[in-house]
């Protein structure tokens, strides 16, 4: 009897390397949005009244719900609803997000009346600031979840296949938006009339595109969940179900706290200089070409020459004629 072997769609090379285009694509829009504000911070400075510490604070304004356990909650929604649910919920967190953002930095936002409101409190901080930072907010917990969704996604449409290649190829997609938005952003802001509201238009809008290509990628997603016997949710019946106890074996995890130091000790040194290059090479600048304090002749403070300029002085002084 000839047994019948059914090919499944990851089995086919060229459709899961499509697929894993599909979701590259929206962490490539993704990680360029994240950048888009850093090479334009004298700009947002001289047009919306920032200071170097409120870019600061926005910038940081994207981790604020994913340090407070907002991933964890996310962890948990993938694994209840699965990475189609998860997928457009984190994409459409990213596209809201941005909107935000971009109406915060527009100038339809001037002088309306929750530009006022938002100005009437924590005077410090602009409501631009205020209103651009809850956007970023947003977007970063759909960042952050989509990072997440996408792994589970490749661990299971490359299962048993080139699965190591396929995380590194789609990690490189998503940093070259990090290298290609640098040259970008500029570019685009400076066009006439110079603004940085351009910039965050066009982001925006491929997050509206990288949200369309997760959708198209659900498709493929729904037929293979088929031909797995998956449930809706993309399950297993087999698989456990999570338990709030599932956290204290996490937490109580030394392997887990010893990656988790190493991965904030990485993160803290790369993203201050990331997020805010022009303070951070000021900073550096003015440490290298500070000048040493001027201090008398006889004092055991006063600078003393190197060795070799002190050689070439006692010869100029050897070869001046004597009257």
């Amino acid at each position: 009897m000839t047994e019948i072997i059914q090919r499944k769609l990851n089995d086919s090379a060229w459709v899961r390397w499509t697929a894993l285009i599909l979701i590259a694509l929206t962490m490539f829009f993704g990680y360029m949005f994240v950048d888009m504000m850093s090479p334009l911070q004298s700009m947002i400075e001289a047009q919306r009244g920032w200071t170097p510490d409120v870019f600061g604070m926005y910038g940081s304004s994207e981790f604020i719900f994913n340090v407070f356990g907002f991933l964890i909650l996310a962890g948990i929604i993938l694994d209840k609803m699965g990475v189609r649910f998860t997928g457009v919920l984190s994409a459409s967190l990213m596209f809201i997000g941005a909107c935000i953002k971009y109406y915060g930095v527009s100038d339809a936002f001037i002088g309306t009346g929750a530009e006022a409101w938002l100005n009437s409190w924590w005077v410090s901080f602009p409501a631009s600031a205020k209103l651009a930072s809850l956007g970023f907010m947003i977007f970063g917990c759909g960042m952050e979840m989509a990072g997440i969704t996408v792994s589970k996604t490749i661990a299971k449409w490359f299962e048993g296949k080139e699965m190591a290649l396929a995380m590194g190829l789609e990690m490189a997609i998503a940093r070259v938006g990090v290298f290609a938005v640098f040259s970008i952003s500029p570019w685009l802001a400076n066009m006439a009339p110079a603004t940085v509201v351009r910039p965050v238009a066009f982001c925006t809008l491929l997050l509206l595109i990288g949200l369309l290509t997760y959708a198209v990628f659900t498709f493929m997603d729904r037929k293979l969940d088929k031909q797995l016997g998956l449930d809706s949710r993309g399950n297993n019946s087999s698989e456990e179900e999570f338990r709030v106890s599932d956290l204290g074996k996490i937490f109580s995890s030394k392997v887990f706290w010893i990656v988790a130091i190493l991965c904030v000790l990485y993160y803290s040194a790369i993203f201050p200089s990331s997020a805010s290059p022009r303070t951070c090479w000021k900073a550096t600048s003015a440490s290298r070409h500070k000048r040493p304090p001027t201090s008398s002749a006889g004092s055991r403070w006063a600078p003393r020459p190197s060795r070799r300029c002190w050689a070439a002085t006692s010869t100029t002084r050897a070869r001046a004629p004597r009257c």
